[in-house]
């Protein structure tokens, strides 16, 4: 329940993420505001920025739900890989927010969201590593102590999806506590992209 709490890239997330494009043999999976049919437009520039379409929530045990947040963004900045089609996309989550949250929920840091292409969709699998999240005033369900934290380390959030006006990030993963005896947990939800929006993997 490394609680990258509804982080993302995230949300990361962040998970962010924005528009993934495999170019070519001798290219990296890199971020684009426009697909073309002979390259990645806007890349330099383009942003991870998402935000929570709905709630997002994370389950305890027996589905039992510890925390509801209604409002959650992603924003950072992403790098294009070496030089190797087959190398993820990385972001530095520079902002990853919670807010209206039925606990009191904080973060510490972000960390980093990384972006691996999957077919010639252009959709993605998103992992988040040193994102770090506390919860507070948690019900005893387990024994567990009342203050959780929570840090994704290679955390495997969800699927990035291809979309003709806005992408979006899915989350759905299993996060473990690194405060003793706290719940392991369910982390679920779906964030929309603010930004670029274009997802395609193009090969020359």
């Amino acid at each position: 329940m490394k609680y990258l709490k509804m982080l993302g890239l995230a949300a990361i997330a962040a998970a962010a993420l924005t528009a993934l494009v495999g170019v070519g043999s001798a290219s990296a999976y890199t971020l684009c505001e426009e697909n073309v049919a002979t390259g990645c437009k806007s890349h330099a520039s383009s942003t991870i920025d998402f935000s929570a379409e709905d709630s997002v929530k994370l389950a305890g045990p027996f589905g039992i739900v510890l925390d509801t947040c209604t409002v959650s963004t992603v924003q950072g900045t992403p790098s294009t890989g070496a030089d190797d089609e087959k190398t993820a996309v990385t972001g530095t989550v520079t902002s990853l927010t919670f807010e209206k949250c039925t606990r009191n929920t904080t973060v510490g840091t972000g960390g980093t969201l990384s972006i691996t292409g999957s077919g010639t969709a252009g959709n993605g699998s998103v992992t988040s590593s040193g994102a770090t999240v506390t919860i507070h005033e948690l019900p005893n369900i387990v024994g567990n102590p009342s203050t959780c934290a929570y840090t994704t380390e290679k955390t495997a959030l969800g699927t990035l999806t291809a979309s003709a006006t806005a992408a979006t990030f899915d989350i759905a993963a299993t996060i473990t506590s690194e405060t003793a005896n706290c719940p392991t947990g369910t982390w679920s939800g779906s964030y929309v992209s603010t930004g670029p929006t274009i997802i395609r993997h193009l090969s020359h």
